[in-house]
C-alpha cells in the first residue's frame, strides 16, 4: 500500500483540516476545541431566542437587532435567525412586512375580556408573560403606524387640547419616543377673551427702576404736605391696582367673583395668540415666555410693596387688597353701625325702630374687641332680627397706632360684608325707612351720598384746599363751603351711603386718614389729620377728592333743628315778659296816672296817630306774629328733598351729657329749617353741652305731622323700655 514519504505526526492533521481520527483504536474522540465551538453556537442560539422574545413575546412576529450589528450585515443575529427574522424596513415598508406575519392580529380575535392573553390557536412556543398585563391604554399596538398616520394623530390631539387660534410654544422640542402612543395631553384651559389685552396693559405699566423706587419710598412729612403726597401716591396705586385686578379677577357661571392666580401656567400653555395684535411670534411686546414671566413677577412684587406702604392694615385678615375687594363684590345691601357698651342701649332702640319702619336690610354692628362691646350686649343685639356683631379689631392691623372712637367709622364700612352700605351713627334716628336712601337719584347715579353739616362758623379754607389737593383743583372742591367760606364745616358723618366696590380705593384712603395719619404729636412737630379738621367728618369727601374720585354727591335736603320754640339754651324755653292782665274797668287808675293808652280801645285812626308813641309801638309788636323763631337743642335734623323730616342725630335726650338722674326726653313740638344765605350774626350759635341754637325766618317753622309724632312716640317708648330714662314723660 502506497504511503507518503512524509506525513503528519500521529494524531495530527494538516492545517485548517479536522483530524479525521480513526474509527478504531480510541482516536475518534472529540477534542476540547470542538466542544467549545459547539457550546458557543448553542449559547448564541439561546441568546438570540430570548432577545427576540423580550421584544415581542412571539418569535414568529418579532424583529430583533443584536446591539452592535446591522440588519443584513452577516452578524451573529443573522447567522442564527436567518434573513426572515431581520428588522423590517422602516416607514413605508412597515405595512408590507407586517402583512406577511399576521399571527398577532389573528390571535387578537380570540382574546376575551376576562383574559386578554387567552388564545385558542395552536401555540408555537411555551412563552408566557411573567408580569400582569398593563392597562389597556399602555398596551403595545398590534401594528406599527406609518409616519403619515402618526402625524395625522398628532394633529388630531392638538386640535382637541389647544383652543382655536393658539399654537404650542415648543412643538419642535417634543420628547421623541419609539412607542406609537401619543404623548400625554396638556391641561385644558377655558377661554379668556380679555387675557391678552389685560396682560399687555400690566406689562406696559411696569415702571422702570427709578420710578419704582420713587413710588415705594416712605412718605415723609406731616399735615398738608403728607395728605397731598398720600393723594398722589393713591392715584398712582389705583392705576396699577385696577390693571392687576383686570388680569386676575373673574366671574364664574353663577356671577360670583373669584381670583385666578394661574397666569404663569396659562402663559406656558398658551404663549401667543395667532389672531391677536398684542401677541407676536416672540411673545408679549416682543418678549419670549421667560421675559414675560419675569416682567409679570416684577409687577407683582412691586404692587405688593406699594400696597404695604399705603394701606397695610387689612393684612393678615385679607391676603391682599384684591381679595378684600372681591370679598364684597356680591355682598348686596346692608346697614352698618358701630357701638361700645355705652352706645349699645342706643342701638337696642335704633335697630328696633328700623324694623318698625319696615326696614328689612341685614345689619352688622361693628365693635373693637371684647373690652369695647361685652358679650351680654352682643347677645341682646343679635337677638334682634337680622343683626350680626363683628369684631373689626381682629380684622385690622393697627400696629404703631390705635383704632378707636370716631376713627372706627370708615373701617367699619370698608370691612363689613356688604357691598352697598348705609352707615348710621348710634345716636341717629329715622322718621322713614332708611332704605329710601338707596333710591336717591344722586346715589343711584354716583354710588356715594353724603349729608351737609350745619351752616355754622363761616371760615374760608380755600387756601388750605389749594395746598392739599393736586392740581387742577376739582370742581366739587370749588363748590364746597371750605372754598366759598360759608362755613368751616362741610360734612355731617352721622349717615353715609356708599357703594364700596365702586369707591374701593377712595375708601382705603379715608381709612388711612382715620388710621396712622390721624393723630399728631406737637413735641415731635407732627401734624395729624384730626388737627386740621373736626374728627372724621371731612375725611370722607376730601379723601375721595385726593384719591381722584369725584363720583359723590351731597344730599339736596336742608338741615334744621327740632324741639320747642325758645331762645334760652339753658332751659329751652323762650324768654318772654309776663303778660299784662286785662281789666274790665272803664277807668284804670294806674293807666290814668301813668298816662298809658289802651290800644285795644282805639279806633283805626287813633291807632295810626298813636303809632308814633313808643308804648303803643311795643304793644302793637306783641299782637303781631314774630318775624323769626329760635330753637335751642342738640339735635340736628335732616330733611328729604320735599322738606319733610328724614333723620336726626343727637338722640332723644334734652342733654345726653347730663347726669343720669337728670336725663330727660326732649319735647319735639316744632322744627325749623336753616336759611340758605349767610347772615351776620349767623343763623346758628353754639352753646354749652353740645347745644346749638338756630334762629330762622317765620316761614321756616313747621309742625310735625301726626305720623311723625307717632314715630317719635314709638322710639321714646322703646328707649324708656331699654332704661334710657327713668320716667317716660317729663
Amino acid at each position: 500500500m502506497f504511503k507518503p514519504l512524509k506525513g503528519p505526526k500521529e494524531g495530527r492533521s494538516h492545517p485548517g483540516l479536522l483530524y479525521p481520527g480513526s474509527p478504531t483504536g480510541g482516536r475518534g474522540r472529540v477534542s476540547n476545541r470542538q466542544v467549545a465551538i459547539a457550546l458557543i453556537v448553542v449559547v448564541c442560539f439561546l441568546m438570540g431566542y430570548f432577545v427576540i422574545n423580550s421584544e415581542s413575546g412571539d418569535i414568529s412576529t418579532s424583529s430583533t437587532i443584536v446591539p452592535g450589528t446591522k440588519a443584513g450585515s452577516g452578524g451573529l443575529g443573522d447567522a442564527i435567525l436567518g434573513d426572515n427574522a431581520r428588522n423590517p424596513p422602516a416607514d413605508a415598508n412597515v405595512a408590507e412586512v407586517r402583512a406577511e406575519v399576521p399571527l398577532a392580529d389573528e390571535k387578537s380575535k380570540y382574546r376575551t375580556p376576562e383574559d386578554q392573553y387567552s388564545d385558542d390557536l395552536p401555540k408555537q412556543h411555551d412563552f408566557k408573560p411573567i408580569k400582569e398585563p398593563l392597562d389597556e391604554v399602555y398596551q403595545r399596538p398590534a401594528s406599527q403606524p406609518s409616519v403619515d398616520d402618526f402625524k395625522k394623530g398628532k394633529q388630531q390631539v392638538e386640535a382637541e387640547v389647544n383652543p382655536k387660534g393658539w399654537r404650542p410654544q415648543s412643538d419642535h422640542k417634543a420628547v421623541k419616543t419609539d412607542k406609537a402612543t401619543a404623548a400625554p395631553s396638556r391641561e385644558q384651559w377655558s377661554e379668556r377673551p380679555q387675557f391678552e389685552k389685560a396682560l399687555s396693559v400690566v406689562i406696559s405699566l411696569l415702571p422702570d427702576e427709578v420710578h419704582m423706587r420713587e413710588l415705594i419710598r416712605p412718605v415723609e412729612g406731616s399735615g398738608k404736605e403728607k395728605m397731598r403726597e398720600m393723594g398722589l401716591r393713591t392715584r398712582a396705586y389705583r392705576k396699577y391696582f385696577e390693571a392687576w385686578e383686570a388680569l386676575h379677577m373673574t366671574i364664574d357661571s353663577e356671577g360670583a367673583t373669584y381670583i385666578r392666580d394661574d397666569v404663569i401656567q396659562y402663559l406656558r400653555s398658551h404663549q401667543q395668540d395667532l389672531d391677536g395684535a398684542e401677541f407676536t411670534d416672540e411673545g408679549v411686546h416682543g418678549m419670549n415666555l421667560a421675559q414675560t414671566v419675569r416682567s409679570y413677577e416684577a409687577y407683582r412684587v412691586f404692587l405688593l410693596k406699594f400696597a404695604n406702604l399705603l394701606f397695610p392694615w387689612t393684612a393678615p385678615y385679607f391676603s391682599d387688597h384684591m381679595s378684600l375687594h372681591a370679598h364684597f363684590k356680591k355682598g348686596g345691601r346692608g346697614i352698618v353701625l358701630t357701638a361700645g357698651d355705652d352706645q349699645a342701649p342706643y342701638l337696642l332702640t335704633t335697630i328696633y325702630s328700623f324694623r318698625q319702619l319696615g326696614c328689612t336690610l341685614p345689619i352688622e354692628v361693628m365693635y373693637l374687641g371684647d373690652q369695647d362691646l361685652g358679650e351680654d350686649y352682643r347677645m341682646e343685639l343679635e337677638a334682634l332680627p337680622g343683626v350680626t356683631c363683628r369684631d373689626i379689631a381682629q380684622m385690622t392691623n393697627d400696629e404703631g397706632w390705635r383704632l378707636a372712637g370716631w376713627a372706627a367709622k370708615p373701617f367699619a364700612i370698608l370691612l363689613s360684608s356688604f357691598r352697598e352700605v348705609i352707615f348710621i351713627d348710634a345716636d341717629s334716628l329715622f322718621f322713614k325707612n332708611p332704605e329710601v336712601l338707596f333710591d336717591d337719584p344722586d346715589y343711584k347715579e354716583l354710588g356715594a351720598l353724603f349729608f351737609r353739616d350745619r351752616l355754622i362758623m363761616p371760615e374760608s379754607k380755600k387756601r388750605w384746599l389749594q395746598q392739599v389737593l393736586p392740581k387742577p383743583v376739582p370742581r366739587l372742591a370749588k363748590q364746597s363751603r371750605f372754598w366759598t367760606g360759608e362755613s368751616g364745616h362741610m360734612q355731617e358723618s352721622g349717615v353715609i351711603v356708599v357703594d364700596k366696590f365702586k369707591h374701593f380705593i377712595a375708601m382705603m384712603l379715608v381709612t388711612r386718614f382715620n388710621g396712622p395719619d390721624r393723630d399728631g404729636n406737637k413735641e415731635k412737630g407732627i401734624t395729624g389729620v384730626y388737627d386740621m379738621m373736626y374728627g372724621d367728618k371731612e375725611t370722607f369727601w376730601i379723601g375721595f377728592l385726593l384719591a381722584g374720585d369725584e363720583n359723590y354727591a351731597f344730599h339736596k335736603g336742608d338741615a334744621g333743628i327740632m324741639g320747642q320754640l325758645g331762645d334760652d339754651p339753658e332751659t329751652g324755653h323762650e324768654k318772654r315778659e309776663e303778660p299784662v292782665e286785662e281789666t274790665t274797668d272803664e277807668h284804670d287808675p294806674v293807666k290814668e296816672e301813668e298816662g298809658a293808652t289802651d290800644v285795644n280801645n282805639l279806633d283805626v285812626e287813633a291807632k295810626a296817630e298813636a303809632a308814633g308813641a313808643p308804648e303803643v309801638q311795643d304793644a302793637l309788636e306783641q299782637t303781631q306774629d314774630p318775624s323769626n323763631y329760635t330753637i335751642c337743642a342738640p339735635q340736628l335734623l335732616h330733611l328729604d328733598t320735599e322738606g319733610k323730616p328724614l333723620w336726626f342725630n343727637g338722640w332723644l335726650l334734652h342733654n345726653k351729657f347730663a347726669d343720669k338722674r337728670k336725663k330727660r326726653f326732649a319735647k319735639f313740638e316744632t322744627y325749623l329749617i336753616e336759611p340758605r344765605d349767610t347772615r351776620e350774626p349767623g343763623a346758628w350759635q353754639l352753646a354749652d353741652s353740645n347745644m346749638c341754637c338756630l334762629t330762622t325766618d317765620a316761614d321756616k317753622k313747621f309742625e310735625f305731622s301726626s305720623k311723625e309724632k307717632e314715630t317719635l312716640d314709638m322710639i321714646m317708648a322703646r328707649a324708656h323700655e331699654m332704661g334710657m330714662v327713668s320716667v317716660l314723660c317729663t
